[in-house]
């Protein structure tokens, strides 16, 4: 059982890496199952359609998202430090997101329409929720709207900075949105790959 699981969670993360590099579209079961290091047939034992990796990739974005969020509150702190622990976070992916763009973002825009999980702009509805309701608790009466303008704003970011290939836009642009929403005060880093 135990090989079973680890072999449908490299099959998962192999996915989406895959998903993230060359699109839904694009990406193999054979280039996923290379990576995975499984034999190309095991693929549809675990996920008999692409369709199925794609949840499973989507529950994956979920449980990361929900997980941080959760780790971020089991840290502590007043919640302003919280906030800033959300903006540290986003702060630590701006070598990946410029290489590669938002791997959501991606997935929001590849992967096929599934009502069942809300696909993966759940991730974006977690990570806004989250962090209004650390804005809220910080006394911001617009946490919520104030939440989902930091989310586009770090979004457009990362399409700037992956489009020119400058780091600095995205860097500078979460460094606003820190010194706006999260104050000066820094959480420990906080393990995670959203």
């Amino acid at each position: 059982m135990a090989a079973r699981r680890q072999t449908r969670e490299r099959l998962v993360h192999a996915a989406a890496d895959q998903f993230w590099a060359v699109g839904y579209e694009t990406a193999t079961l054979a280039a996923i199952a290379t990576s995975a290091g499984v034999p190309p047939g095991n693929v549809f034992y675990h996920f008999p359609t692409k369709a199925d990796l794609a949840r499973a990739v989507t529950a994956l974005f979920v449980a990361e998202a929900a997980g941080t969020l959760a780790e971020i509150d089991r840290r502590g702190g007043d919640p302003a430090r919280r906030i800033a622990a959300f903006f540290d976070l986003i702060a630590d992916t701006v070598a990946s997101r410029v290489a590669r763009g938002c791997p959501i973002a991606r997935a929001t825009r590849d992967f096929p329409a599934d009502a069942e999980t809300g696909g993966p702009a759940h991730v974006f509805r977690i990570m806004i929720a989250g962090l209004a309701a650390r804005l809220a608790e910080a006394g911001r009466a617009d946490a919520e709207a104030a939440a989902r303008a930091a989310l586009a704003r770090w979004q457009g970011a990362i399409v700037l900075a992956a489009g020119l290939g400058d780091a600095a836009i995205l860097a500078a642009e979460i460094a606003a949105l820190r010194a706006e929403f999260g104050g000066p005060g820094a959480a420990p880093a906080v393990i995670t790959s959203i």
